[in-house]
């Protein structure tokens, strides 16, 4: 033993040696030398209560000293050894590369990714919260806390009964998009312009029947004073044309959620493409599979289940083929 500053070392030359160590190997490497020196019981808990340890992780660390020296005295990473149930590399790749041609999130990767490897016979599958893990890992999405609060939903009672309608835009280009409130049921088409006559056409285009009642925001289009969009109501409508409240974009929430999907469709395949045939066939391939593909957990269903009774069971083949995708994901025969 060698003492040096009122402190005890091993051997003269750990003096220099520790001096690069962290402060908290310098404390245990000093702790060890006493107890080493003392050979004392007593010694051994109270230097173990100094550095916070247990006895038995005291122990360990002695051993590991005699075995590996100073290095043995340093923090050890606790990540395993190996993980078993770590994502292979390739199905990392697959989330990836489907997520950025679809810009869905983790619940419908999933989905879409399972049966992808269900057709090629594959046992592997992924879980929505691994699907979300790999995204935040890799930087795609952030991994953010929102405080939990209790909202109370509220539906209309059936198909039909009431539709909302509202404008958006993608690219400068303006979008039509409505929904059936009970079912999610959703349409969208393009327009060459924001004018009530064009609107009111998309409208008709889009919904052929008559229902029951219209929910739009107060934007000039669907304003009471707008002779046009009364005069569609008088022939569409069986009820009432019901407003928004101003400043409270909650009413048309389930609307919003579906343009906001859609216009992420719309950039994950466009960017910031302006061409007109293409956000057509790629507005029609995002509303068959929201239509079809789209699971609900709020209605516990699809929407084109709900709304008619019966969905598009080949969506998965259409959304693959019409994204291009086979060279990643497995399309039935």
């Amino acid at each position: 033993m060698y003492l040096y500053n009122g402190e005890l070392y091993f051997t003269k030359d750990h003096v220099p040696l520790l001096k690069n160590e962290p402060n908290y190997v310098q404390q245990r490497y000093h702790a060890i030398a006493n107890a080493t020196f003392s050979k004392n019981n007593i010694i051994r808990n109270k230097m173990a209560h100094d550095l916070g340890l247990s006895m038995r992780h005291f122990n360990r660390l002695l051993k590991r000293y005699h075995k590996e020296g100073i290095p043995g005295l340093r923090k050890k990473s606790t990540r395993p050894h190996r993980s078993p149930n770590h994502t292979e590399p390739w199905l990392e790749e697959l989330v990836i590369k489907v997520r950025e041609k679809t810009g869905f999130g983790s619940f419908h990767l999933a989905q879409i990714v399972n049966i992808s490897l269900q057709n090629q016979g594959r046992p592997e599958r992924a879980h929505p919260r691994t699907v979300s893990r790999i995204l935040i890992r890799r930087g795609i999405i952030e991994s953010e806390h929102h405080a939990k609060t209790e909202w109370k939903r509220f539906e209309w009672g059936r198909p039909n009964h009431l539709i909302q309608s509202d404008l958006t835009m993608f690219n400068g280009i303006p979008l039509l998009t409505m929904e059936d409130d009970y079912s999610r049921r959703g349409w969208a088409i393009r327009l060459k312009d924001q004018r009530d006559t064009t609107v009111v056409k998309g409208m008709k285009q889009l919904l052929r029947i008559r229902y029951d009642n219209l929910l739009t925001d107060n934007g000039c289009q669907f304003s009471r004073k707008n002779q046009t969009i009364r005069k569609y109501c008088e022939e569409h409508i069986n009820e009432k044309h019901i407003w928004t409240s101003v400043h409270h974009p909650q009413t048309m929430g389930k609307l919003s959620a579906f343009q906001k999907g859609l216009k992420r469709f719309l950039h994950h395949n466009l960017g910031a493409s302006r061409n007109e045939d293409d956000i057509d066939h790629f507005i029609d391939v995002y509303v068959h599979w929201y239509n079809n593909g789209k699971y609900h957990s709020a209605i516990a269903t699809y929407p084109e289940e709900r709304y008619s009774g019966q969905r598009d069971i080949e969506w998965y083949n259409h959304l693959v083929r019409s994204l291009k995708l086979e060279d990643v994901l497995a399309v039935t025969h």
